[in-house]
Protein backbone atom coordinates (compact mmCIF):
# COMPACT_ATOMS: atom_id res chain seq x y z
CA UNK A 1 0.00 0.00 0.00
CA UNK A 2 1.32 3.61 -0.89
CA UNK A 3 1.27 5.82 2.38
CA UNK A 4 0.22 8.29 0.15
CA UNK A 5 -2.69 7.09 -1.43
CA UNK A 6 -3.57 6.00 2.24
CA UNK A 7 -2.97 9.65 3.66
CA UNK A 8 -5.33 10.78 0.28
CA UNK A 9 -8.20 8.71 1.26
CA UNK A 10 -8.08 9.95 5.26
CA UNK A 11 -8.18 13.73 3.68
CA UNK A 12 -10.59 12.57 1.10
CA UNK A 13 -13.15 10.83 3.99
CA UNK A 14 -12.15 14.22 6.31
CA UNK A 15 -13.71 16.47 3.40
CA UNK A 16 -16.92 14.69 3.25
CA UNK A 17 -17.10 14.83 7.15
CA UNK A 18 -16.90 18.25 6.86
CA UNK A 19 -18.99 19.10 3.73
CA UNK A 20 -21.63 17.27 5.87
CA UNK A 21 -21.42 19.12 9.29
CA UNK A 22 -23.53 19.03 11.98
CA UNK A 23 -26.97 19.33 11.76
CA UNK A 24 -26.83 22.46 12.79
CA UNK A 25 -24.79 23.14 9.11
CA UNK A 26 -26.75 21.22 7.47
CA UNK A 27 -30.73 23.78 8.30
CA UNK A 28 -28.64 27.14 8.07
CA UNK A 29 -27.38 26.32 4.57
CA UNK A 30 -31.14 25.90 3.99
CA UNK A 31 -32.04 28.42 5.47
CA UNK A 32 -29.86 30.65 4.17
CA UNK A 33 -31.29 29.10 0.54
CA UNK A 34 -34.20 29.73 1.24
CA UNK A 35 -33.22 33.54 2.17
CA UNK A 36 -31.65 33.74 -0.96
CA UNK A 37 -34.76 32.96 -2.80
CA UNK A 38 -36.68 36.15 -1.83
CA UNK A 39 -36.21 39.46 -2.94
CA UNK A 40 -34.98 41.65 -0.46
CA UNK A 41 -37.51 43.82 -0.95
CA UNK A 42 -40.11 41.75 -1.39
CA UNK A 43 -39.41 39.79 1.95
CA UNK A 44 -39.18 43.10 3.73
CA UNK A 45 -42.98 44.39 2.20
CA UNK A 46 -44.55 40.84 2.74
CA UNK A 47 -42.68 40.44 6.31
CA UNK A 48 -43.90 43.99 7.11
CA UNK A 49 -47.17 43.50 5.87
CA UNK A 50 -47.97 40.11 7.24
CA UNK A 51 -46.90 41.48 11.28
CA UNK A 52 -48.56 44.59 11.16
CA UNK A 53 -51.93 42.43 10.46
CA UNK A 54 -51.65 39.71 12.45
CA UNK A 55 -49.65 41.41 15.32
CA UNK A 56 -53.04 43.87 15.75
CA UNK A 57 -55.18 41.22 15.85
CA UNK A 58 -53.14 39.33 18.34
CA UNK A 59 -52.43 42.29 20.35
CA UNK A 60 -56.30 43.31 20.27
CA UNK A 61 -56.61 40.10 21.68
CA UNK A 62 -58.82 38.54 19.20
CA UNK A 63 -56.54 35.00 18.82
CA UNK A 64 -57.51 32.58 21.20
CA UNK A 65 -53.59 31.39 22.65
CA UNK A 66 -52.13 32.59 25.64
CA UNK A 67 -49.51 35.32 25.53
CA UNK A 68 -51.10 36.53 22.17
CA UNK A 69 -51.20 40.16 23.45
CA UNK A 70 -47.58 39.51 24.55
CA UNK A 71 -46.85 37.89 21.15
CA UNK A 72 -48.88 40.91 19.07
CA UNK A 73 -46.66 43.49 20.47
CA UNK A 74 -43.45 42.28 20.22
CA UNK A 75 -44.51 42.13 16.75
CA UNK A 76 -45.87 45.12 16.39
CA UNK A 77 -42.76 46.53 17.70
CA UNK A 78 -40.79 44.67 15.03
CA UNK A 79 -42.79 46.03 12.42
CA UNK A 80 -42.52 49.76 13.24
CA UNK A 81 -38.47 49.47 13.43
CA UNK A 82 -38.73 47.74 10.20
CA UNK A 83 -40.68 50.98 8.74
CA UNK A 84 -38.66 52.79 10.47
CA UNK A 85 -34.92 52.27 8.68
CA UNK A 86 -32.56 50.60 9.40
CA UNK A 87 -30.76 54.11 10.54
CA UNK A 88 -32.94 54.30 13.73
CA UNK A 89 -31.79 53.55 16.85
CA UNK A 90 -28.18 53.89 16.28
CA UNK A 91 -28.33 51.86 13.56
CA UNK A 92 -29.54 48.83 14.53
CA UNK A 93 -33.38 49.47 13.93
CA UNK A 94 -33.53 46.69 11.47
CA UNK A 95 -31.62 44.24 13.95
CA UNK A 96 -33.57 44.72 17.22
CA UNK A 97 -37.12 44.65 14.76
CA UNK A 98 -35.74 40.95 13.76
CA UNK A 99 -34.79 40.16 17.48
CA UNK A 100 -38.18 41.03 18.25
CA UNK A 101 -40.13 39.25 15.58
CA UNK A 102 -37.77 36.04 16.25
CA UNK A 103 -38.53 36.24 20.05
CA UNK A 104 -42.04 36.29 19.14
CA UNK A 105 -42.00 33.52 16.69
CA UNK A 106 -40.05 31.37 19.52
CA UNK A 107 -43.33 32.08 21.81
CA UNK A 108 -45.63 30.92 18.63
CA UNK A 109 -43.36 27.55 18.58
CA UNK A 110 -43.77 26.81 22.14
CA UNK A 111 -47.13 28.29 22.03
CA UNK A 112 -48.82 27.09 18.78
CA UNK A 113 -46.47 24.68 17.30
CA UNK A 114 -49.38 23.51 14.53
CA UNK A 115 -48.94 26.52 12.94
CA UNK A 116 -44.65 26.30 12.06
CA UNK A 117 -45.42 27.05 8.33
CA UNK A 118 -46.16 30.61 9.32
CA UNK A 119 -43.59 30.27 12.02
CA UNK A 120 -41.14 29.23 9.54
CA UNK A 121 -41.87 32.01 6.77
CA UNK A 122 -41.57 34.45 9.20
CA UNK A 123 -38.50 33.49 10.85
CA UNK A 124 -37.17 33.05 7.57
CA UNK A 125 -37.89 36.41 6.48
CA UNK A 126 -36.80 37.98 9.83
CA UNK A 127 -33.49 36.28 9.85
CA UNK A 128 -32.86 37.40 5.99
CA UNK A 129 -33.12 40.98 7.09
CA UNK A 130 -30.87 39.94 10.62
CA UNK A 131 -28.61 38.43 8.07
CA UNK A 132 -28.06 41.11 5.54
CA UNK A 133 -27.87 43.99 8.31
CA UNK A 134 -25.80 41.89 10.77
CA UNK A 135 -22.80 43.39 8.77
CA UNK A 136 -23.51 46.73 8.52
CA UNK A 137 -23.13 48.01 11.87
CA UNK A 138 -20.07 47.73 14.33
CA UNK A 139 -20.57 44.75 17.47
CA UNK A 140 -18.87 45.68 20.27
CA UNK A 141 -19.49 44.71 24.38
CA UNK A 142 -21.52 41.57 24.58
CA UNK A 143 -22.06 41.07 20.56
CA UNK A 144 -18.36 41.26 19.72
CA UNK A 145 -17.93 37.75 17.75
CA UNK A 146 -21.13 37.02 17.50
CA UNK A 147 -22.90 35.92 14.53
CA UNK A 148 -26.03 36.36 12.85
CA UNK A 149 -26.94 32.94 13.41
CA UNK A 150 -25.88 33.16 17.21
CA UNK A 151 -28.18 36.14 17.72
CA UNK A 152 -30.90 33.95 15.71
CA UNK A 153 -31.19 31.29 17.87
CA UNK A 154 -30.72 33.31 21.17
CA UNK A 155 -33.54 35.21 19.76
CA UNK A 156 -36.13 32.15 19.08
CA UNK A 157 -34.68 30.12 22.18
CA UNK A 158 -35.80 33.18 24.53
CA UNK A 159 -39.03 33.44 22.94
CA UNK A 160 -39.58 29.48 22.64
CA UNK A 161 -38.72 29.85 27.11
CA UNK A 162 -41.19 32.58 27.10
CA UNK A 163 -43.82 31.05 25.49
CA UNK A 164 -43.20 27.70 27.41
CA UNK A 165 -43.22 29.66 31.01
CA UNK A 166 -46.78 31.07 29.46
CA UNK A 167 -48.23 27.67 28.58
CA UNK A 168 -47.64 26.51 31.92
CA UNK A 169 -48.78 29.40 34.11
CA UNK A 170 -52.30 29.43 32.11
CA UNK A 171 -52.73 25.93 32.32
CA UNK A 172 -52.19 26.47 36.58
CA UNK A 173 -52.84 29.78 36.87
CA UNK A 174 -56.08 30.44 39.39
CA UNK A 175 -59.45 31.34 38.19
CA UNK A 176 -60.54 35.08 37.93
CA UNK A 177 -62.23 34.66 41.06
CA UNK A 178 -58.44 33.88 43.22
CA UNK A 179 -59.34 30.28 43.44
CA UNK A 180 -57.09 27.60 42.68
CA UNK A 181 -57.25 25.77 39.79
CA UNK A 182 -59.00 22.62 39.62
CA UNK A 183 -59.18 19.78 37.62
CA UNK A 184 -62.61 18.56 36.55
CA UNK A 185 -63.53 14.69 36.04
CA UNK A 186 -61.31 14.35 32.68
CA UNK A 187 -58.34 15.53 34.62
CA UNK A 188 -58.39 19.07 32.61
CA UNK A 189 -58.41 21.81 34.53
CA UNK A 190 -61.46 24.27 35.10
CA UNK A 191 -61.34 27.76 33.30
CA UNK A 192 -63.10 30.54 33.28
CA UNK A 193 -63.86 32.83 30.61
CA UNK A 194 -61.54 35.58 30.11
CA UNK A 195 -62.09 38.76 28.88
Amino acid sequence: PNPSAAQTGVAERADRTEAKGTMTDVVMNYLVKAQDLIPAEYGNYALVSAITVVGLAKAAGTMAHPGSKMVGKLELVGAILLLMGPASLGGFGHIFASWSILVAMGMMLAIKPRAILTEATLITLSSKILRSEWGNVTHDGMMQGMSWETAMGASIMTGFVIGTLTMLSDRFAPNKAGAKATPNKAGNVKRTKRA
